[in-house]
């Protein structure tokens, strides 16, 4: 009788351990323990703004102000939102992103803050490539319709554009489109991995001829 005890014991803690684990993924639990999530979760998001500072908050925690590089965030999708430092009252608007993190990546959002929604600058992060291939893959996406894409100066093509193959290295993109200031980084593809690039654009301004003359 003891031993059917026992065995029932052990079946039933089987059986809860299974539930557990499968509501509650592993990874989630090894990225909270505090001796090893720094190795674990391995990640970095930074945080850089032109011409100015910016609040930081990701997931509604306040990180500071920029510039800010935080690190060992446990992979998964964020929500990081940034509001431009301002005296007064101001258009400056509070901007929301979408940002995921991947475990041994690095995302960086470097962005200028303008009046109302504008933005200019870019947002990488990386992502596991669904498709089994040597090399990388680069996805491009913009705040305007239609934008050409240049990698090395080379005309590739237009916006929105997802899965670019392209061997592991360092590539310098640009992204233009008419009537909006260009985009330039420098991005590194890395094997099994697809780069998400995101890149936003101040209209060029209008000068009207005969305007500096009155």
């Amino acid at each position: 009788m003891k031993e059917n005890k026992t065995a029932l014991l052990v079946l039933a803690f089987v059986v809860l351990l299974s539930l557990f684990f499968f509501f509650v993924p592993l990874d989630s639990i090894i990225g909270r323990i505090p001796l090893i999530s720094r190795f674990y979760n391995n990640t970095t998001l930074e945080i850089v703004t032109q011409r100015g500072k910016a609040k930081i908050w990701v997931d509604g925690k306040d990180y500071g102000e920029t510039p800010s590089k935080i690190e060992n965030l446990p992979e998964g999708k964020y929500l990081v939102e940034i509001e431009k430092i301002v005296e007064n009252d101001s258009f400056y608007k509070k901007h929301a992103f979408q940002i995921e993190l991947t475990k041994n990546t690095s995302a960086r959002i470097d962005l200028e803050i303008g009046p109302e929604d504008s933005l200019q600058g870019s947002i990488l992060y990386y992502t596991p490539s669904k498709v089994s291939s040597e090399g990388g893959f680069l996805t491009v996406t913009s705040n305007t319709e239609d934008a050409k894409i240049y990698i090395d100066k080379e005309f590739v093509k237009r916006t929105p554009v997802t899965n670019i193959p392209l061997k592991s290295n360092q590539y310098e993109v640009k992204v233009t489109s008419q009537g909006y200031e260009n985009v330039e980084i420098p991005i590194l593809i890395r094997d099994g991995y697809q780069l998400n690039l995101k890149t936003y654009h101040f209209p060029i301004p209008v000068i009207f001829e005969g305007a500096n003359n009155e």
